[in-house]
């Protein structure tokens, strides 16, 4: 935002950026929070039981990036700022690195064999 659009942060309340990004981390919360107590309230027995803490380690990690992002809007221009954002950025590294070893990787597949379907359609 900083270098493409010459919007330097802290970014105004009413920009794309804060538009966007503080209802859809308010749904990130609630949709992991209710993900959680699902997961947890379901018979491990249905699925795979050895991948149950990977999968529910996976949702706390979505959860601690949806919260400390909307932290960091909280905290704005105070001193704990720069030690959330160490946080946030540290969460969101470690999401983009475990999410290939993932169900959530089924998504970047998926999206791979839907333009690949369309493109056969296309020759035939």
């Amino acid at each position: 935002m900083h270098y493409v659009f010459n919007m330097p942060a802290p970014y105004p309340l009413l920009s794309p950026p804060k538009v966007l990004g503080v209802p859809g981390g308010i749904l990130m919360v609630i949709g992991t929070m209710w993900l959680m107590k699902l997961k947890i309230a379901a018979d491990r027995h249905l699925g795979a039981e050895r991948a149950w803490t990977g999968e529910m380690a996976f949702i706390l990690l979505l959860f601690l990036v949806a919260v400390t992002g909307l932290l960091l809007y909280v905290l704005g221009n105070t001193a704990a700022m720069p030690a959330m954002l160490a946080i946030h950025l540290g969460s969101v590294l470690s999401f983009l690195l475990l999410t290939p070893y993932t169900k959530m990787a089924h998504g970047f597949y998926r999206l791979a064999a839907l333009i690949r379907d369309a493109q056969r359609k296309d020759i035939s």
